[in-house]
């Protein structure tokens, strides 16, 4: 039975990415508690809130990158119109991305005062991390679209560990929050390079190409708009709790959160790649029964990945925390294993959203609408307690997975 799952290329596939996303969830943990020794507890805090800025302003880069990975992997092998349409989406990228990132140079004294920030230089690296990622984007998620996630896994273990090395020196040096987010952008930079290399003779945009809204553009446009619903939603899901509470509780609370949140979101980034090997596997034109398939093996790693760490954090939460970022931070395990149900909640809605989103299903706006807005209120409605904050994100959660049961049953009885 062994030898037959190892033979299915979804599993098979799963596998590399796993290693891969184990060896980089490692290193990218590693980064924490050596951050969190280096640093007091209000500098970790805000490295942690500008990692979460990281993944919410990264939303656009996210749709770019899902974009290339369904082209690639429906695309019609003996034509070259995707590289066009691919070139015309980079171009459009670097005029957004890059107004974008100079917004928030602009707007960093305003960000400053209402995170609770110590300079708003700390706000630059991640404007320079935005416009080094752009490429990186395109050119990763080719791999991903290839299914070369051996690539894709070097990829990322080589952000993973020279962010390490770099944080070490430049914080060292007494850089501090600025010191820790440049470290970011510099790994980000040397892995662009390796994808670039591994994509040399097989990919290659060109900001030549005149930007023309076409319908093929338009008509991924469009589904940019879908992926900014679905996986702009789940990245605030998972990102957003940090700076919630870093707006309504003070910054030593805020770091101290901080510290719990890095623990619990290892569930996310480990079952990250599951979803990851499952967007390019479930295909438009495969039988609706096929793609189920797909579907419940991948739900299957999930609750297995997810039971195995809630254990963990259930019996031995304050051992967890005292190992990965000291015993500072252990003042708050009780929480964790709250939080770990959060985020293994949030972690089933990503894999659902990456099944609807390789079949381009658009009532995926609506879910992510609603779910958004029922988080928000209750957040806003109640929000003493840090625990209350992590129960307000469980709801909202379990609100967005009923939808999403309701959305895929409707869907499965009209194919049946």
């Amino acid at each position: 039975m062994l030898k037959k799952a190892l033979q299915d290329n979804f599993i098979k596939n799963n596998i590399i990415l796993f290693i891969g996303s184990m060896v980089i969830a490692i290193l990218n943990y590693a980064f924490h508690p050596i951050m969190s020794r280096m640093m007091n507890i209000k500098d970790f805090g805000e490295v942690q809130a500008l990692i979460s800025l990281t993944y919410l302003t990264g939303i656009l880069l996210i749709i770019l990158g899902t974009i290339v990975t369904n082209i690639i992997s429906n695309h019609n092998t003996s034509s070259n119109d995707h590289i066009k349409i691919l070139s015309q989406l980079y171009k459009l990228s670097l005029y957004i991305i890059g107004s974008f990132a100079i917004g928030i140079i602009l707007l960093s004294p305003y960000l400053m005062h209402i995170l609770k920030f110590d300079s708003a230089l700390s706000f630059l690296p991640l404007s320079i991390l935005l416009l080094v990622s752009i490429p990186f984007t395109f050119y990763n998620f080719y791999l991903r679209g290839k299914q070369k996630f051996k690539a894709v896994s070097i990829a990322g273990i080589i952000i993973s560990a020279t962010k390490i090395l770099f944080a070490i020196i430049l914080v060292s040096l007494g850089l501090r929050v600025f010191g820790a987010i440049s470290a970011i952008a510099l790994a980000t930079f040397i892995a662009l390079l390796y994808v670039l290399y591994k994509t040399r003779h097989k990919f290659r945009l060109s900001l030549k190409e005149k930007i023309s809204f076409t319908p093929a553009l338009k008509k991924e446009l469009s589904y940019g708009i879908l992926i900014f619903f679905s996986l702009g939603y789940v990245t605030f899901l998972y990102t957003s709790d940090v700076l919630f509470v870093k707006y309504f509780f003070p910054p030593e609370t805020a770091g101290l959160y901080s510290g719990i949140a890095t623990i619990a979101r290892i569930i996310f980034f480990a079952t990250a790649s599951v979803a990851g090997v499952l967007l390019p596997t479930i295909k438009i034109k495969n039988l609706p029964s096929k793609n189920i398939a797909t579907l419940q093996k991948a739900i299957i790693i999930i609750v297995i990945m997810g039971i195995i760490s809630l254990s963990i954090f259930f019996f031995f939460p304050a051992t967890i925390i005292s190992l990965l970022i000291g015993e500072n931070y252990a003042t708050l395990a009780p929480l964790l294993p709250l939080a770990g149900i959060y985020i293994l909640l949030v972690s089933i809605v990503n894999v659902f959203y990456s099944y609807f989103l390789a079949l381009r299903n658009r009532q995926l706006i609506i879910i992510s609408s609603l779910g958004f807005i029922i988080t928000i209120l209750l957040l806003f409605l109640n929000h003493a307690t840090l625990q209350a904050i992590v129960i307000n994100y469980i709801i909202g959660t379990i609100a967005t997975i009923v939808l999403i049961g309701i959305s895929f049953f409707r869907n499965f009885n009209k194919t049946h």
